[in-house]
Order: C-alpha cells, then sequence, then structure tokens
C-alpha cells in the first residue's frame, strides 16, 4: 500500500497545432494506473478525494484540468470542442507513458473517455463510465445553452445554471458549484455544442457497448430513470448503483465510488486471475 500525497504538475499538451498548459495531479502508487476525465465545468477536484480513500491506495491516480476548468486556462481566441479535449488527452496520455490503464470519465468526461477508448483500444484495459452521455436526455446542463448567444449565455444563462444549483439538495451538487465557480465561462458554452450533438447524433449508447474493452457503468440512485438503464443490464457491461446518490456521485458517496472502481478493477480489467492488489 502507498500513502503518498498527490503531486501537482503542469503539462503542455497539443492538438491542432496548438499547446495548452494543463495542470494535473499524479498520486504515485504500486500498482495499476487509473486516469480521470472531469466532466463540464468540473475538474481534477473531483478525483482528488480519491487519493485519501483506503480502497484505492495501491493504484496510481492521474486526472488533469482541461482547458478552462479548475486551474488550467482558456484561450478564447482559439475556441475548444470536444474533439480538440480528446487529443488533448491523448497527448497527455503519451507524454506520461501510460499504458494499460483503466479509464474513467465522468459525466462530459464520460463521451471524452468514449471517444478516446475508441481510438485507442490498446492503451486501456477497461473503461468506466460515471453517468457519461450516452443518450439526448443526458444533456442536463449543455441543453441549456447551446440555443443562446454567448453574451446571453455569460450574463444571463450560466448565473441561472450556478442558482438551480444552489438550490438542489446533497453534497454532490453543493461540491460541483464550488469547483464550477473556477471554470471559464467560454469553455463550458464552447464544451456544450458538441456534446449535445454528440448525444443527440452520435449513437453514443451502441458505441459504447461495442467497446472491445471491458465496460462498467455507475450511477446514483437518484437517476434510476435513465431510459437505457435496461439495456446496459441485459449487456456484457457492469453495471453498479451508487446508494444515496444522485448525478456527481463520487462527492455524494466517494467511499461506495472508490469501492466500486476497485471492485471493478480487480474483478474485470486491470488484475490477472489469481493476483491481488498491492
Amino acid at each position: 500500500m502507498t500513502n503518498q500525497p498527490p503531486q501537482l504538475s503542469e503539462m503542455a499538451a497539443e492538438t491542432a497545432g496548438r499547446s495548452y498548459a494543463l495542470r494535473y495531479f499524479d498520486r504515485p502508487g504500486s500498482g495499476p494506473t487509473v486516469l480521470y476525465i472531469h466532466g463540464l465545468g468540473c475538474s481534477k477536484a473531483d478525483f482528488m478525494e480519491m487519493a485519501s480513500v483506503p480502497e484505492l491506495q495501491s493504484f496510481r491516480l492521474v486526472c488533469a484540468d482541461n482547458p478552462g476548468c479548475g486551474d488550467s486556462s482558456y484561450d478564447k481566441n482559439h475556441p475548444l470542442n470536444i474533439d480538440g479535449v480528446v487529443e488533448l488527452i491523448e497527448n497527455f496520455v503519451a507524454q506520461l507513458g501510460l499504458n494499460r490503464f483503466m479509464l474513467v470519465g465522468g459525466s462530459m468526461g464520460g463521451l471524452v473517455a468514449l471517444l478516446y477508448a475508441e481510438r485507442n483500444p490498446n492503451k486501456i484495459a477497461g473503461f468506466v463510465n460515471v453517468e457519461g452521455n450516452l443518450a439526448p436526455e443526458d444533456c442536463m446542463f449543455t441543453r441549456l445553452v447551446i440555443s443562446h448567444s454567448y453574451s446571453h449565455f455569460e450574463n444571463v444563462v450560466f448565473p441561472q445554471i450556478k442558482k438551480a444549483l444552489s438550490a438542489k439538495a446533497g453534497r454532490g451538487f453543493a461540491q460541483h458549484l464550488r469547483v464550477l465557480e473556477k471554470a471559464n465561462p467560454r469553455a463550458y458554452y464552447d464544451y456544450s455544442f458538441q456534446t449535445v450533438e454528440y448525444s443527440d447524433h452520435g449513437n453514443l449508447l451502441e458505441r459504447f457497448l461495442s467497446l472491445p474493452v471491458p465496460r462498467c457503468f455507475l450511477y446514483g440512485s437518484e437517476n434510476r430513470h435513465l431510459s437505457y438503464l435496461p439495456q446496459l443490464l441485459k449487456s456484457e457491461c457492469t453495471v453498479i448503483e451508487i446508494p444515496n446518490a444522485d448525478h456527481f456521485l463520487f462527492y455524494d458517496e466517494p467511499n461506495y465510488y472508490a469501492a466500486a472502481l476497485a471492485s471493478f478493477a480487480r474483478n474485470s480489467c486491470l488484475f490477472s486471475v489469481g493476483e491481488k492488489p498491492r
């Protein structure tokens, strides 16, 4: 077991010939690696708590702030979309030399992770989708954005989203609101359009189920209404419900969340038969 703290660093990653400074943490571990990709308006803070949870102490944990999120800056003169973020993640992974790792994506990060997994199936040992975008119904926030000009979004819609979050019960929404205060509104706006496009027309559920790697879907118990859960449950995908949790289940129930990640890694992808985590 390891008890080392996360190490904060910065890396220059590239997409479309442009360089972006990504702030990230890398928590050393004696066992396999888990790379987390965060969602819209989120940051590496969503995964930082996992560094202190006993179930994941043997794992190396890595997470970067996407441009315009957390501590990573954003250039409004060179807007990014989801495809651009995927390319940045590819560059980030290559520079760290990661291989055969468990990929975890939350919310919009689940979409980014899915597209990465399609393009790089040999890099990953398994994929955990944490209420990531798989259908039109998953555009909880992004659909509120795309019908507006940026000016109207920044001055009216974004404050409305924050007000709606503040009215919701539970630790998860409260923590997300705190993280959202650091998000660049322009990045939030730019990422929303392709998120909705993929969710509406990208056949994401079929693509997720077709990935040639072990798959897992995590969801909060408050979201049992998701229309595609029956199809997931009938598939070979591992499906795990996190009790007493909503969309930001890693904040609502971090210990259950960590245990689910460790269980999937142990049983499905990162440990060979007979091998135990160190």
